[in-house]
């Protein structure tokens, strides 16, 4: 009985053994093949028509996601005492001349008064008192002045008795050309102006020289031989310097003729020369 199973064990061995070796020998003489990708299948209709392949749409949505900041504002509420802090304001002082006056204008001044031509036989230097009022236009050089004066020469010694002091009004409206002028931060402005226009003359107790002729001396008498006012037209024309002395004032200086033709009479000449101040 064991030697049958011993030779059933054997015949088995070999039978296994023998089936390994041409497993290993199929596995090595069989050929790989690749596998054909797949065709896309016409179809095609009883009658010999090619049907058109199908055509599949594909819808692709986009989103966009737009972002938006949003602020949040916190409310701070200060509870208990609180305390102020000032800051300190640097106060700058600059010259008033700085500032140059402009606009409307109001002067005062006082200064000599010097005849000539047809009363300067009968007068003598004495002194002026002059009022301005005028407008100084800003950016323009023109303006315009209206002038009142008051004049009181002495009399000439050899023509004083009977007759009281010599009084002489002027009333002038002028043209005001400023010329120009020159400052500095360190220096007043200063500036020159002509004047010129036309004249109101009123006067009183004045010896005038009578035009000369073959019968008329060349002695000076006393005009209509009264001692009432009487007034004539005439011109004026002069110029001056100003000088800006701070807070919209401005001192000036000037001097002017100031003439008058009385019928029969030689010429009067006026030549008032005036110191004074401007306020803007």
């Amino acid at each position: 009985m064991t030697r049958i199973v011993s030779k059933f064990g054997i015949a088995a061995a070999l039978t296994l053994g023998l089936l390994s070796t041409a497993a290993a020998q199929a596995t090595k003489t069989k050929p790989t093949t690749k596998k054909a990708a797949p065709t896309q299948t016409v179809p095609v209709t009883k009658e010999g028509e090619v049907v058109p392949p199908r055509v599949d749409t594909v819808t692709v949505t986009r989103y966009v996601h737009d972002t938006v900041p949003v602020y949040r504002r916190d409310t701070l509420t200060l509870t208990g005492p609180t305390q102020t802090r000032w800051d300190t304001v640097q106060v700058v002082q600059v010259p008033g001349w700085l500032t140059p006056g402009n606009g409307l204008y109001f002067g005062l001044g006082a200064g000599s008064y010097y005849p000539s031509g047809g009363i300067g036989g009968g007068q003598i230097p004495g002194y002026a008192f002059q009022m301005n009022l005028g407008v100084d236009p800003k950016g323009s050089p023109l303006g315009v002045r209206f002038t009142a004066g008051l004049a009181r020469p002495d009399e000439e010694q050899l023509y004083s008795a009977g007759r009281g002091r010599p009084e002489v009004v002027n009333l002038t409206g002028d043209l005001k050309l400023r010329l120009p002028f020159f400052g500095s931060s360190r220096f007043p402005r200063f500036s020159l102006y002509g004047v010129g226009g036309a004249a109101m003359v009123m006067f009183k107790d004045l010896y005038i020289t009578q035009t000369p002729s073959s019968t008329v001396s060349k002695t000076p008498v006393l005009y209509k031989g009264d001692h009432s006012w009487h007034d004539q037209f005439g011109w004026d024309a002069g110029g001056g310097a100003a000088l800006d002395i701070g807070h919209k004032r401005q001192l000036f200086l000037e001097l002017r003729a100031i003439n008058f033709a009385p019928k029969g009479y030689e010429n009067p000449h006026q030549v008032p020369v005036i110191l004074g101040v401007n306020w803007y």
